[in-house]
């Protein structure tokens, strides 16, 4: 088989034999074997910034009884990037009974240093991307940037994480045109199929229209970006709220821990007196701390937000609150203990979650206050 012509999925953590080319000689020589090799055992992973990369085992020999593998060096890490052997006839081994992985653990095992995370392994898998993956470097991908007054610009991007509806991603090149991004900065992208069947990627950089302060200021606005997003779940809405975000104040429910010194001149004050509590005032003397509420779904923990007071509804009745700007809670959200996995929006009337894996996109929105 010839990398060409069956793509990364078939060295990606996969057992190949590759010929041993003069080029490719100074790899193996410090291998068991090597003096006599005519090919180099490999097992292929992704080094997500340097691309499809073959991890060398052993030197091998074909012949036509087969082949035979040497020994590995222990001592010695010896790399192949895809790009040297690409038109070459490699070799498969599916390595049903587990005899190679058994031989060459170690070499293998170190390589889950080089772990993308779940949602770049995901992205990994989806097929319909795979026209717009550079050859090398199967993360790296064609996104078609859009604004008005621009013409679309094609650029490389690498996948980062992704989103509901969107994949995101870093700018790996400095468009040629203003599109109010740089290299290096993440961006937003959607699937497109176009009038042929053929799938594109693109990314919405037109700004949105201007807004006041007081157009933000009862929260009737982000619950209608969140409503029409609800209504139709595309990208044009997505961003509509997330832009609207930017510039919010979202009220959040807290819990008040008092110090223990004031909790015990609490409790002394009601001693005795449940029945008879009106007209008693009690002021705390040291700092009572404001500790957001959090709110679990099954085993995922989510960060509670509210565009008003009245979104809380009953639930708000039991705690304290406090009005943040949304980047602010934003900060609080990144800070909790607890690992979350969204911040929530009105949970208990039209809720909106705002995945972890796009928090700082909203940070890098433009304010569309005038």
């Amino acid at each position: 088989m010839k990398y060409n012509d069956v793509g990364f999925r078939a060295f990606y953590h996969n057992y190949t034999a590759v010929p041993l080319k003069d080029n490719l000689k100074v790899v193996i020589k410090d291998f068991p074997g090597a003096d006599r090799a005519n090919c180099i055992l490999t097992y292929g992973y992704i080094d997500h910034a340097a691309g499809l990369t073959l991890e060398v085992l052993a030197a091998a020999y074909k012949s036509e009884d087969g082949f035979l593998f040497e020994e590995t060096n222990s001592k010695v890490t010896a790399k192949i990037r895809i790009g040297s052997i690409m038109e070459d006839e490699c070799y498969y081994f599916d390595d049903e009974d587990g005899r190679l992985y058994a031989r060459y653990a170690n070499k293998v095992d170190a390589l889950l240093d080089y772990n993308a995370g779940e949602e770049v392994e995901e992205s990994r898998k989806m097929d319909f991307l795979d026209d717009s993956r550079s050859p090398e470097y199967p993360d790296d991908v064609l996104v078609y940037l859009l604004r008005e007054g621009n013409q679309p610009e094609g650029c490389w991007v690498r996948i980062e994480g992704l989103a509901e509806h969107q994949i995101i991603g870093i700018l790996l090149n400095e468009p040629d045109q203003d599109f109010g991004y740089h290299e290096g900065e993440k961006i937003a992208f959607f699937v497109q199929r176009m009038e042929d069947e053929k799938i594109v990627l693109c990314s919405n950089m037109n700004p949105s229209a201007k807004i006041t302060a007081e157009d933000l200021e009862d929260g009737t606005m982000l619950e209608a970006a969140i409503h029409a997003f609800n209504e139709e779940r595309n990208e044009e809405h997505l961003l509509d709220i997330m832009e609207i975000l930017r510039d919010s104040y979202v009220w959040i429910p807290c819990n008040a821990v008092m110090s223990d010194a004031d909790q015990a001149r609490l409790l002394a004050l009601v001693e005795g007196k449940v029945e008879n509590l009106i007209g008693e005032e009690f002021v705390a003397k040291d700092e009572t701390r404001l500790i957001p509420d959090i709110l679990q779904n099954g085993e995922a923990f989510f960060f509670p937000t509210f565009s008003n007071e009245e979104a809380m509804g009953e639930y708000g009745n039991g705690f304290s609150k406090i009005q943040k700007h949304f980047l602010e809670a934003l900060t609080l959200a990144m800070n909790n203990e607890k690992e979350l996995s969204g911040i929530v929006i009105n949970a208990f009337t039209e809720p909106f979650v705002l995945d972890k894996e796009i928090w700082d996109l909203v940070g890098k929105m433009k304010s569309r206050i005038q």
